[in-house]
């Protein structure tokens, strides 16, 4: 399995585990994070159109858990990089609930991708919403409220991904914010909305899932120093989002 993702520091998040996943899980995997930190999809947008070489490339090489990082890298020249199955997509979380900043962005994205990796399916990942008290400025857009900036985050979403055709849709926001509702609580993050180990192994579990077609119950890798029973409420909420998906409630 080839994954590559055009995303920010919230897909190096999401990535973080899934080396291990996979290794665990028996998969061979290559996956690859073309990221700038806080990038929108305007951004993404602006720089494929000028062949900026402004992006971070983090690569894990299959069988392998230790990330490579070559720099200067272009859009374009990751897209053509290999033969990709997935090709993530993501929108930063300042902008996530703001339906009018997704287009026309995702949509070319996402035909470029098609076009040249036919074989490829396109995905979005769904960010999460921030913490209660988070302090980015952006929070103010949904009122400080988390539960309304999850709405609106997931509403802008579904529409995008139908409006731009999407293969699959990663549910990391549905599942981050069951997690909030159960013990593990509204501890997800460092600063409010960039993931700790909780919340990487949570997104990295929505991955394998929508990657691989396989429950992540029957995946041996458990978060080191963690009690074991908090990694199992975590493979719950992330099997339990992959399941139902975000486009219904």
């Amino acid at each position: 399995m080839n994954i590559l993702s055009i995303g920010n520091g919230i897909s190096s998040d999401a990535h973080r585990f899934l080396p291990q996943m996979a290794l665990a899980g028996g998969e061979e995997l290559l996956l690859c994070n073309l990221y700038i930190e806080n990038c929108s999809l305007e951004q993404h947008w602006n720089n494929w159109r000028e062949e900026k070489t402004d992006y971070d490339y983090e690569v894990y090489l299959p069988f392998e858990t230790e990330l490579n990082r070559p720099d200067g890298v272009a859009l374009h020249e990751a897209v053509e990089d290999e033969d990709w199955d997935i090709i993530t997509l993501q929108q930063s979380t300042a902008l996530s609930g703001i339906p009018e900043s997704y287009s026309p962005f995702l949509s070319e994205l996402a035909e470029y991708c098609r076009m040249v990796q036919p074989n490829a399916k396109i995905a979005v990942h769904q960010t999460w919403a921030y913490e209660n008290g988070c302090a980015s400025p952006a929070f103010a857009n949904y009122a400080g409220n988390q539960q309304e900036m999850y709405k609106a985050l997931t509403e802008a979403y579904v529409n995008a991904a139908l409006e731009a055709d999407i293969d699959l849709i990663i549910p990391s926001g549905r599942a981050w914010q069951s997690a909030r509702s159960t013990e593990i609580g509204d501890r997800l993050t460092v600063d409010g909305c960039r993931a700790n180990d909780l919340g990487c192994f949570l997104a990295s579990a929505c991955f394998y899932e929508t990657a691989f077609g396989k429950s992540i119950f029957d995946n041996s890798f458990y978060l080191p120093d963690t009690d074991p029973r908090i990694t199992e409420l975590l493979k719950l909420c992330a099997h339990t989002a992959v399941e139902k998906g975000i486009m219904r409630k």
